[in-house]
């Protein structure tokens, strides 16, 4: 039986495609080589023990993922303490300032400080109302509502009771229960974070530091009571000016103290950014050894790479200017 004159061709055809299939996988391998300075085929450059790798890989990975969280849980501790750094430097200066001018007996001056002690409670408001990573900063564990409500609530509140004491004492008693009576307004009408701190975050296996502050701690309801009272100026109690001018000494000596309890707040913050800091650089360094390991089982030169891609690249070229010239011989066979 006679063999077909286009068997040989096809074989030929057949034999090139193969080898040309193989190039441009070859290629491809060595492209992606080329790209990521590593073997393609790990388990192979590591003589089939691919499982130490992985295992070696994923702690790298595990340290890579602590310093995406840490990250998160510095920037929101950093917005914290500049948004106590206002809170303190707020409460200090209308606090001295008042306090002078009660020294001296300035009236007017006292009707414009308790316009600043307004702005400033406006400001202290949305201050700790500010958000960090889509989480209420100083809502506690209600990380999902902003911890204050309306500034104008608080204010008519404070105002009813200064208008309705007969002296600045029964104003002051009925302000403590207002601010730290679990019952009292603020808590109940005001403060709307959670009664939880915030979560904490891990900076290392076991280990979990909290850098947050709740809008509802000692030290805010002061200052921000302190504010709210001065803001109150020229009511006074019982219609005394002498209770009236005793009322803003006590809210602006509370305001210093305040300032004091802040600064310490702040220093527990401090504390907790630094271990959050110190963490972060541990697991960089974890993450670059470890990733140095693995490298050095799997690395692959991306010079000689991109040389064997160049190769495979030149013995496609010829493939198939040789798979061109049988396509013609085979047509110009054909039409003989």
């Amino acid at each position: 039986m006679a063999i077909p004159s286009g068997l040989p061709d096809l074989l030929a055809h057949g034999r090139i495609a193969r080898v040309v299939a193989e190039l441009k996988q070859r290629a491809e391998t060595a492209r992606t080589e080329a790209v990521t300075g590593r073997y393609e085929d790990q388990t192979r450059a590591v003589g089939g023990d691919i499982g130490s790798i992985q295992l070696i890989q994923k702690a790298a990975d595990d340290a890579k993922a602590y310093q995406t969280t840490l990250a998160l849980a510095a920037n929101r501790a950093a917005r914290t303490q500049t948004v106590l750094e206002k809170l303190t430097t707020e409460s200090g200066v209308l606090a001295t300032d008042a306090l002078s001018f009660l020294g001296r007996g300035d009236h007017d001056a006292l009707i414009s400080a308790a316009e600043s002690a307004k702005g400033a409670l406006y400001d202290v408001f949305a201050a700790l109302n500010t958000t960090g990573g889509d989480r209420a900063l100083f809502s506690g564990d209600a990380v999902d509502r902003t911890p204050l409500a309306a500034v104008e609530t608080l204010l008519a509140d404070v105002a009813a009771i200064v208008a309705g004491a007969p002296d600045a004492a029964s104003a002051e008693a009925a302000l403590d229960t207002y601010f730290n009576d679990p019952a009292g307004g603020f808590q109940t009408t005001i403060y709307q974070g959670g009664a939880g701190q915030a979560p904490s975050v891990e900076i290392a296996p076991g280990v979990r530091v909290n850098a947050s502050v709740k809008a509802d701690a000692q030290p805010i309801k002061d200052l921000i009571r302190s504010l709210a009272t001065l803001a109150q100026y020229p009511a006074a109690p019982g219609g005394s000016a002498g209770e009236r001018d005793a009322l803003a000494t006590a809210a602006a000596e509370r305001a210093l103290g305040a300032e004091e309890a802040l600064v310490q707040l702040r220093a527990v913050i401090g504390v907790a950014e630094a271990r959050i800091a110190g963490s972060i650089a541990r697991y960089e360094e974890e993450e670059r050894v470890l990733t140095n390991l693995v490298n050095s089982k799997v690395a692959r030169d991306p010079f000689e790479a991109a040389s064997q891609l160049q190769q495979y690249e030149s013995q496609l070229e010829a493939s198939f200017l040789v798979a061109s010239r049988i396509s013609r011989l085979s047509l110009a066979d054909f039409l003989r």
